[in-house]
């Protein structure tokens, strides 16, 4: 289930607006449509938050989860969600909806400062610690170092490829991929732009993505055969990359130190705070059921509008009624509102006006379908929408 979409009420918030605090290190949207944020930076009672389409909600010590450096959140097929954390060395809670069950070194897992945990296409799951990599099949353990064949006992990222490899991501010892048997290691002396690799992706063309931080080396490409390095030279909006997606169009997206980088195969679109984000350090990014871009920052989160290229900048609320339309669209809102542009599912304008104050839109000369609304207020700030026409 998709929440209905009201950008302008949770968009650009911070920890005063009811968002856990801290520096946003996951973002994810559950099989329900229940967004949920974690931080791992603040030793605050919450590290753990959610946001339903109209209340944020916390979680911590007094719902049970005796953590606050919250690293990663998942939920696996079964339903339930599991989380890491890191620096209180907490291990890794297991939560059904109603009860926070905590696995440990104590149970099997290899260590306690978990960093990334992802589920596989068997359902085991894997978690990447500082100090190796276990896998847990809902029973038992299995753990794997460098003694094992693991590049790097520091893991900071895992993927799992197109043909079920397990790649790993580690602190200064390049990358690992298991195949179940054995194990190769690619690293500098391969192509790799640095040995700190701090995010792993593969895209729908099952092309490979490396980020690097600490050495501003930039971005790593493997098809396979070859490798390419992506700098700030290159158009990438910073050399040190944390967070990377593909958007439902084939976009892919590089959350950096220094903004945002789009790259459609050929040429980066950058964003910055210029344009309406709330932070250029950025951490997360998650692309939701309707479409749209969360980035979680050092400040907060910003949710951006791909098709239409802006960030909801606007505030107050606003109201689109009806929804879906026929001859007549309603705007009402706090701001003032003085420009509408409605767009296709694609991006196409199809209708633009301009006036003082607009609070009624005259829609019957559009074909049936989903549309995209944007406005902007006075102050020169937008805000998004979809709606329906028939």
């Amino acid at each position: 289930m998709s929440l209905p979409f009201q950008a302008q009420t949770w968009t650009n918030y911070t920890s005063a607006d009811g968002l856990v605090s801290g520096i946003i290190s996951t973002i994810i949207q559950d099989s329900k449509g229940l967004y949920w944020f974690a931080d791992w930076s603040q030793d605050i009672p919450s590290g753990l938050g959610t946001f339903d389409g109209t209340n944020w909600n916390q979680i911590g010590f007094a719902e049970g989860l005796e953590s606050n450096r919250i690293t990663s959140v998942i939920e696996v097929s079964n339903g339930d969600y599991w989380v890491g954390t890191n620096f209180d060395l907490k291990g890794v809670y297991k939560y059904d909806g109603s009860s926070w069950i905590n696995f440990s070194s104590l149970d099997g897992l290899v260590f306690d400062a978990v960093n990334q945990i992802i589920e596989d296409i068997e359902g085991n799951l894997w978690m990447g610690t500082e100090f190796g990599v276990s896998k847990f099949d809902g029973a038992v353990w299995t753990n794997y170092t460098t003694v094992d064949g693991l590049s790097g006992d520091h893991v900071r990222d895992i993927i799992q490829d197109h043909e079920g490899n397990l790649w790993f991501g580690t602190l200064e010892n390049g990358v690992s991929k298991f195949d179940g048997t054995s194990w190769t290691t690619y690293d500098i002396t391969d192509g790799l732009a640095a040995n700190d690799v701090f995010v792993l992706f593969e895209d729908s063309n099952d092309i490979l993505w490396f980020g690097t931080f600490f050495g501003e080396t930039g971005l790593s490409r493997f098809d396979g055969t070859t490798w390419t390095t992506f700098t700030e030279t290159d158009g990438l909006a910073g050399n040190q990359v944390r967070a990377i997606i593909e958007d439902g169009n084939g976009n892919i997206w590089f959350g950096t130190n220094t903004g945002i980088s789009k790259y459609d195969g050929t040429t980066f679109t950058n964003y910055s705070t210029a344009d309406g984000l709330i932070d250029d350090r950025i951490r997360a990014i998650f692309e939701d059921t309707d479409g749209n871009l969360w980035f979680g920052t050092w400040g907060g989160v910003s949710v951006f509008n791909p098709t239409l290229g802006v960030f909801d900048t606007l505030k107050e609320k606003i109201t689109l009624y009806p929804n879906p339309a026929s001859a007549v669209l309603n705007i009402t809102s706090d701001a003032q509102i003085n420009s509408v542009a409605i767009y296709s599912i694609t991006g196409a304008e199809v209708l633009s006006i301009s006036e003082n104050i607009i609070t009624q839109i005259n829609i019957a000369s559009l074909q049936k379908g989903m549309y995209w609304v944007k406005v902007t207020d006075d102050l020169d700030r937008t805000g998004f929408e979809k709606v329906i026409i028939n």
